[in-house]
Parts: structure tokens; sequence; C-alpha cells
């Protein structure tokens, strides 16, 4: 991967880790939510972590031992800086609500479901189509493989039929960003260019056309799953148009540090802009007129990511020159 992709990464990264600030920041019972929702700019962010991620799990993979090693390192970038930072959630749980009893129970569902920690349901999502990846490695071996697999998954939804614990449309996203990941190792596809827009929103044209006109049936009962469907490959498409759309933004020649810690943001903001959202909460009920409650509320959604971006890169400084090696352990030494 060259220097340039490598940028992109970051850019990227720190692009969707303030939309995700964004989404989280919003206080669902202000009237500023009712008149204006991000989450459907949300979808596309997830979407983008997902092709991002599995870009780079599958770079460079060419057998069964080479996920096996990556699953084994996954164990200390992943799966424990998850359970850490959940069992942290908790911990914050209890301070603030002290009197709520401990259970062996209740300590399983906070570390390993993520109760207390819902930003977190991307990463137990994401081990999970990590572990997938054992299958994905053979399906992509083939063509006739590759083309049965999404055939397979269209019958699934269509069919609504449920795969337990995981997100069907997470499966479809991380496989795609596999098989993107499969053709840039082969040299077929670029990870910079320009013209691959152009390409992608032809692609989204199509299928956006397709599914408006599933929608039209909805009304009548008909094709409802092969909407549901259709709304996937739409997102899937839309993700990747944006994703080579922002090349004509960027260059990538320098990232800074503020935007390289985005995994500790991720970890640390929903804490950050819950309790912000509390205060905004108060001031607005006690203290602050209701006349001046809207304003407020779009300062607070406009400072949020600024104030999670500080607060985590300081924090960050700090403890990586007090506390290195418990920071390399939260973070998986990123």
């Amino acid at each position: 991967m060259t220097f340039r992709e490598k940028n992109k990464i970051t850019y990227i990264y720190f692009i969707l880790s303030i939309l995700v600030i964004l989404i989280h920041s919003v206080n669902n019972e202000s009237r500023f939510e009712r008149f204006f929702s991000i989450n459907g700019i949300g979808q596309f962010a997830t979407v983008l972590f997902f092709i991002i991620s599995g870009f780079l799990f599958f770079r460079n993979l060419n057998n069964i031992y080479d996920v096996r090693r990556k699953l084994e390192k996954r164990v200390w970038t992943l799966l424990i800086p998850y359970l850490l930072w959940n069992l942290i959630y908790y911990v914050v749980h209890l301070i603030m609500k002290p009197g709520e009893g401990i259970d062996i129970f209740t300590i399983y569902d906070a570390a390993v479901n993520y109760k207390y920690n819902p930003a977190f349901w991307f990463v137990y999502q994401l081990i999970l189509l990590n572990i997938l990846s054992l299958l994905f490695i053979y399906i992509l071996k083939d063509i006739k493989y590759i083309v049965a697999f999404y055939v397979v998954m269209a019958i699934l939804i269509i069919s609504a039929t449920d795969i337990p614990y995981i997100n069907e449309d997470a499966i479809i996203y991380y496989f795609s960003s596999a098989v993107f990941s499969k053709l840039y190792n082969k040299n077929k596809v670029s990870f910079i260019s320009k013209k691959n827009f152009f390409i992608m929103l032809l692609i989204t044209s199509g299928l956006f056309v397709i599914n408006r006109f599933l929608y039209r049936y909805i009304q009548y009962g008909l094709y409802y799953y092969h909407f549901i469907f259709s709304v996937i490959l739409v997102r899937l498409s839309v993700s990747f148009s944006i994703f080579y759309m922002i090349d004509f933004v960027f260059n990538y020649g320098k990232t800074y540090a503020f935007m390289e810690n985005t995994f500790f943001l991720y970890s640390i903001h929903y804490m950050i802009v819950r309790f912000m959202v509390k205060c905004i909460q108060f001031l607005t009920l006690k203290i602050i007129p209701n006349s001046f409650s809207y304003p407020i509320e779009i300062l607070f959604f406009v400072m949020s990511p600024l104030v999670c971006i500080a607060v985590s890169f300081y924090l960050s400084r700090f403890m990586k020159k007090r506390f290195l090696k418990a920071y390399n352990i939260l973070t998986g030494k990123r």
C-alpha cells in the first residue's frame, strides 16, 4: 500500500468518526432531532467502516493460514480492547447509579453484549465477521463461489431468514470489501481513482432506479424484502461512490496527529457526548429559557465533534506519556 493510500484510510476513518460523533450527540427528544435527522447519513458511515475494515483484513491474504494469523492478532487488537472498553462503560454506569447490584450475568452482558456501550455494536459485528473470514477466504478463490454467495444472501434476505447474532447486511458489506481487497491485491482495481467514482455513480443510479421501482409496490404488500435487499445494495454502492468521491477533495499528502487516534476517539466519544447531552438537558430544563433551547442544541451539535476530538487527543497524549502499556492494551497498539 502506498503512502497516499495509507493517508486516505486515515482521512476516511477521521471523517467517519466525526459522523459517528454527530449521530450519538443528538438528543432524540429534542426539537433539533425532529427537524434534522442525521441517522440516514450515518448508514453510509457504518457501511464505509465495514468496507475499510474488511479491506485491511483481507489485504495480502492468500490462504487459511494467513487468516488464522490475522485472527490471532485480532485477539489483542480487537477482542481484548472490546471487552475492556465495555467493562469501563459498565464501571462508569455503576458510578452513576451506585444502587444497582452486581452479578455475574450482568457483568457478562456488559462485557460481551456491550449493554452499557451501545456504540460498540459495530466492533461486536466486526469480531464475528472476522471469524467468518475463515469461510470467506475459500469463497474468494473462485468467481463462481462469489456469485453463489451473493445469490444465497439475496435468497436469505428476500425470504426474511434471520442469521443469528450477526447482521445480514453487515455480511454483504464486509464480504464486498473482501472482494474489493482481492481485486486490489491483483492490481485490477485502484484505491485512489477519480474515474472509479463515475463508474460507481453509474452503478448506484441503476440500483436506485430498481429500488424506487420496488418501493412503489410496498403499499400493496408486495416485494417488501426485495426492496430491503435493494436498499442494502444502494447503501453499498453509495458508500463506494463516497469512498472515491473524496479523491476530488483531498490529495492525502499529509495527515495530522489529531487524525491518527481514531480508535481511541471512537471508544471514548460516546461517554463524552452522553455527558454533554445530560448537561444540555439540565441547562435547557433548569436554567436557560425555552426560547434559547433550540440554538443551544444546534451549538452543542456543532461543537460535539470538536470537544470529543480535543478531549481524546490530549487524553491519549497524557496516557501515552504516563500509562503507555494501558493505552496500548485499550487501543490494540493503534
